[in-house]
């Protein structure tokens, strides 16, 4: 309780300077669509009240700066301009001495016992020290962020590098989930959300989500996953994970050579713009053919290395489920096809909404200039425009969508920087037909048909206990009827 009362006045103190209380429900709640290139006072005041945000968010540490990454993916819960400026969370940080991050090394021991006595384990980070588990380690980190930070090594001759977790970084985390939900009632406040808005099922996700991030081994396994995915795909290379070597809190994975794409100099226009294409199909590859997808795929986590690009860091991943990446995909092609109708249907559909629900000619209209837009408007970034729509018409999405649509805006924004002329639509055509030939292929369709088969098959086994159900429900009430006319004619004969 004493720690936790620390805590609570620490972030109130943090509130205060920066004066979130009066600014946040003021400038939250406030019905506007607001545009970044707008350079009106209102619009840079409300910003500047982001920044103060997005700063406060950075000095009270991992928990905040991880909310408000979540918070910015969410584009139908916030304006623009807190949206923007969240997406700007910094997340790098003092790095921590060697000798303190150590205690992270101070792991269960794996080593097993025979009957000799104790076997030593070559992996066993309890009973080896680091230095001589690896055949050199570099004590001087590469990467310092608020959670962990990353080291070269090298392992069985091989470059390596190993993710260590900050000590007693959970309790800390512990500590300010319990504040946040102890403070939701005026965090749905001051935010101002909709009232289609889950706020329970937002912090159930944004838990989880921590939960994920700090154990290592989901990142390992995700690592794993998504290599198999790209196995036949040439120009795409995915780091490989050391399983024998990794722990909640250690990751050991292949290390990158390569250029950061946000550092990408020197190359030719030509050259750039196949990055762009080979960083957009195989995107698109892993939101609708295979329904998991880096969610964190800023520049700084794709390298361009010879002529093959590399995804790293996978702490962060988003799935899709079947329904879900089906209606994604309809909503995708009528995008596409220039389908208004069909396009607000599935819009809908992924918001778990029907036409009564909403002003649907208002929706039709706002869907018809945002299509228009996306084939014939200028340039630029434009996957967050079905986001700001779903805000102004109150409609909740799904949170696997607006995780999908803030990772696609930042693979846009990517491109973009790659090549002024980039549209991702022009990576729709063969991804559509791709995705519909999976959908539609014998192999599918058999697994489909014997899918159904079963469940009807299931149906007709419960149908005799169904009818016998029906048949001892009606004789009871023939029963109950004629011994309730057998009383009238006893009366009627006593009478």
């Amino acid at each position: 309780m004493l720690e936790k009362a620390k805590r609570y006045l620490t972030i109130t103190k943090v509130f205060l300077k920066y004066n979130l209380f009066s600014l946040l429900y003021k400038d939250i709640h406030r019905d506007y669509i607001s545009n970044k290139e707008c350079t009106c006072s209102v619009d840079l005041k409300n910003r500047s009240n982001a920044v103060k945000l997005r700063l406060a968010f950075e000095e009270l540490g991992p928990t905040f700066i991880k909310l408000g990454q979540t918070l910015s993916k969410r584009s139908d819960l916030l304006p623009p301009t807190y949206v923007q400026e969240l997406e700007k969370l910094q997340d790098r940080v003092k790095p921590l001495d060697f000798n303190i991050m150590r205690k992270s090394f101070e792991t269960e021991c794996i080593c097993g016992m025979s009957e000799g006595g104790h076997v030593h384990s070559p992996v066993c980070y309890h009973c080896g020290d680091i230095l001589d588990i690896f055949d050199d380690f570099d004590t001087k980190p590469i990467a310092s962020a608020s959670i962990g930070q990353v080291y070269e090594a090298f392992l069985k001759g091989k470059k390596v590098a190993v993710k260590i977790e900050r000590p007693n970084l959970i309790d800390t985390i512990n500590l300010d989930l319990a504040i946040i939900e102890d403070m939701k009632p005026i965090l749905v406040k001051i935010i101002g959300t909709g009232k289609n808005f889950n706020f329970d099922a937002f912090l159930y996700e944004f838990r989880e989500m921590l939960h994920r991030e700090l154990d290592y081994r989901f990142e390992a396994i995700n690592m794993k996953r998504m290599k198999e995915n790209f196995k036949d795909v040439r120009d795409v290379i995915i780091p490989d994970a050391y399983m024998d070597y990794c722990r909640e809190n250690i990751l050991v994975m292949d290390y990158i050579e390569g250029i950061q794409i946000k550092d990408l100099t020197g190359v030719d226009q030509e050259t750039k713009s196949r990055y762009a294409r080979i960083i957009g199909s195989s995107y698109l590859k892993q939101v609708y053919l295979d329904g998991f997808y880096h969610a964190d795929p800023h520049s700084g986590n794709i390298i361009a290395r010879n002529s093959s690009v590399a995804f790293i860091d996978f702490g962060a991943v988003g799935t899709i489920d079947g329904e879900l990446k089906r209606n994604m995909l309809d909503f995708f092609y009528a995008v596409y096809k220039k389908k208004v109708d069909m396009a607000t249907d599935m819009f809908l559909r992924i918001g778990n909404l029907t036409e009564e629900d909403v002003d649907i000619r208002n929706l039709k209209r706002d869907m018809d200039d945002l299509i228009a837009d996306q084939h014939y408007g200028a340039q630029g970034r434009k996957s967050d425009r079905y986001a700001i729509l779903a805000l102004k018409h109150d409609i909740s999405l799904p949170a696997e969508f607006s995780t999908l649509e803030r990772a696609v805006l930042l693979i846009e924004g990517v491109c973009l920087k790659l090549d002024l002329n980039y549209s991702i639509m022009n990576e729709a055509k063969s991804l559509i037909s791709e995705a519909m030939k999976e959908r539609y292929s014998p192999g599918k369709i058999v697994e489909g048909i014997q899918f159904e088969a079963d469940e009807y098959l299931n149906t007709l086994k419960n149908i005799p206990i169904g009818i016998d159900d029906v048949i001892k429900t009606i004789r009871g009430y023939r029963i109950e009827k004629l011994q309730g006319k057998g009383d009238v004619i006893k009366k009627i004969s006593l009478a």
